[in-house]
């Protein structure tokens, strides 16, 4: 009997999923929608617009400091670097900027160009001094900046909320704070964002795994189950394990940690005076479907009056490369956005 139920379940479910799968024709819809809204902006034939500089003259401009801070609630040193200009106004901006899974904290310097973007724009007069905040997400790049499910020493969630926002709100208290990420760092960044809009008045994500249902399963099968255990074979193939041993396999705790999820459930009168800023690469849709991800996370963030702008970048992918030229466009952003806050 209970096998029988099982099985019918599990037909009703995939043939529920089948009929909700999101195919090009209803994406091509849903983008056309997302498009015409005004906060949304196509961007086409994008290049890099920074110019180059040599390391004397890099060394030259900035300081670089390594740092770690010990917390309760990781079993490691959690390591961070300061990106600063040497020679800084009294109070300037202060932007966190989460990297993805596996990566480094370095590949901002490397990878995406953090100094000669800044730099750039520096010279060009486009952007007030900034103070770069970058650590490493810890658990050897694969922390996805949260609390691992049922373990106390891997409470990541935590530590960036606490220990090290703590940290930067000692360091600089009349700085205005912006907080981003690319892939993983930008789920981190939203999702952390949205839970301490008391400390960040800038939250932004580059091509952030921004809408957990989406990433896992299709997500209207999640609102039916998501109460009910989710098996780990619906997951992706390459990160299901680590992310069932973060998230769990339940449904509703994976909600509670959810970017997308956490919009529709908060007071919308907190996101007064709030910037967002969501970006993606046109291209970006397997294996793990961030361009899906994104035209969901844009639809609500209009629908619940956020106020946001989105970039897609035509032809662009998941890659550090694409990252490079969008920080260009997002430091302006996040100059032009603070001033008006002043």
């Amino acid at each position: 009997m209970v096998l029988n139920i099982l099985v019918f379940l599990a037909i009703i479910s995939l043939v529920f999923y089948i009929v909700t799968y999101p195919y090009n024709f209803k994406l091509d819809r849903k983008l056309k929608r997302v498009l015409g809204f005004p906060q949304v902006e196509k961007i086409v034939n994008v290049k890099h617009k920074y110019s180059e500089f040599s390391n004397e003259e890099l060394d030259s401009e900035f300081i670089l400091e390594e740092h770690f801070l010990k917390s309760s609630y990781t079993e490691e040193k959690m390591r961070f670097l300061i990106l600063k200009p040497k020679i800084l106004k009294q109070n300037p901006l202060c932007l966190v900027l989460f990297h993805g899974i596996r990566d480094k904290c370095e590949d901002w310097l490397y990878k995406a160009k953090i100094r000669e973007n800044y730099l750039t724009l520096k010279r060009k007069g486009r952007v007030d001094d900034i103070i770069f905040i970058l650590p490493d997400s810890g658990y050897k790049g694969e922390s996805w900046y949260t609390n691992f499910y049922k373990d106390k020493i891997h409470q990541y969630e935590e530590f960036f909320s606490k220990d090290l926002t703590n940290y930067i709100e000692k360091e600089y208290p009349n700085s205005i704070k912006g907080i981003g990420g690319f892939s993983m760092g930008g789920y981190g960044s939203l999702k952390i964002g949205l839970k301490n809009l008391e400390s960040y008045d800038v939250i932004a994500s580059f091509s952030g795994a921004i809408s957990l249902i989406r990433m896992s399963i299709n997500r209207r099968v999640m609102r039916i189950f998501r109460y009910l255990y989710v098996p780990r074979f619906l997951f992706n193939d390459v990160n299901k394990a680590h992310f069932v041993k973060v998230f769990s396999p339940w449904g509703y705790k994976i909600l509670k940690n959810d970017p997308y999820s956490i919009i529709k459930t908060m007071d919308s009168k907190k996101f007064e005076g709030k910037k967002f800023y969501l970006s993606v690469g046109s291209e970006d849709k397997k294996p793990y479907l961030m361009f899906q991800q994104w035209l969901d996370v844009v639809g609500r963030a209009k629908k619940y009056e956020l106020n946001f702008k989105g970039k897609i970048y035509e032809n662009e992918y998941h890659t550090w490369d694409y990252i490079s030229k969008d920080i260009y466009n997002f430091l302006k952003f996040f100059t032009d956005e603070t001033k008006k806050g002043k």
